[in-house]
């Protein structure tokens, strides 16, 4: 796996764990805008609000697995970036520049322009950090990128 391939997967887990969260919220506040007690038929039927609740917890439970595997995508690329224990990968061995804009362009999924002002450079010096870094990693290999070697 090359290192873009592995940061476009983080970039893909971020968004479907995003979209899973607002999808989990939504459903979260329908089950539980219960109007009082669940026995008190203020808004819709008993039967209609327990719907809800069954459906979230079913939506939940289904999901579990596969929000399992965008965490530990996700949590691939961080080791990466900032080793295992948050003192080593590329951050240790090219610069921390490297590995935010990293973080900031695949993880929190962000524009280059918005990564840019983030880590105040010009869009141009984030595509060449980008590209360093990227190098870096197929240059030494994924293992070798986690250690910060």
């Amino acid at each position: 796996m090359t290192a873009r391939e592995l940061f476009e997967d983080a970039r893909a887990a971020s968004s479907e764990l995003h979209r899973h969260d607002l999808k989990y919220d939504a459903m979260e506040r329908r089950a539980l805008s219960l109007g009082g007690s669940i026995a008190t038929a203020s808004r819709g039927s008993i039967r209609d609000r327990m719907a809800r609740v069954d459906a979230l917890v079913d939506y939940s439970a289904m999901m579990e697995q596969r929000e399992r595997e965008w965490c530990a995508t996700i949590d691939m690329a961080y080791a990466v970036l900032y080793g295992d224990d948050w003192h080593h990968g590329i951050a240790k061995s090219l610069s921390l520049a490297h590995a935010e804009v990293l973080e900031c362009i695949y993880i929190q999924r962000m524009t280059l322009p918005q990564t840019a002002r983030r880590v105040h450079w010009s869009a141009r010096k984030v595509c060449d950090l980008r590209r360093e870094a990227f190098a870096f990693i197929d240059r030494v290999g994924i293992d070798l990128a986690r250690q910060g070697k």
